[in-house]
């Protein structure tokens, strides 16, 4: 198991969302990166080809997964890459 990153017991979604970017080595300048928590120790972080979408968030724009991550204890501060 290699751990992507270490956050604190009590931390909030932007900053898992932070570290979670720094694992990847990227950011989110051009606005095309969000991330999605689908329970308490895992999200995903998504990437839509189309910046502005005129209609708002849909499911209609073309997006992906780049990276996944999960949390591998009770506290949820060692997250490692899936």
């Amino acid at each position: 198991m290699t751990v992507a990153f270490e956050i604190g017991p009590f931390s909030d979604t932007k900053e898992i969302w932070q570290k979670a970017l720094k694992a990847l080595g990227t950011d989110n300048k051009d606005g095309n990166k969000t991330i999605k928590r689908l329970s308490h120790n895992h999200v995903q972080i998504i990437e839509s080809d189309q910046v502005n979408n005129p209609f708002g968030s849909t499911d209609f724009v073309p997006r992906k997964v780049i990276a996944e991550f999960i949390s591998k204890n009770k506290e949820n501060t060692v997250w490692v890459k899936r």
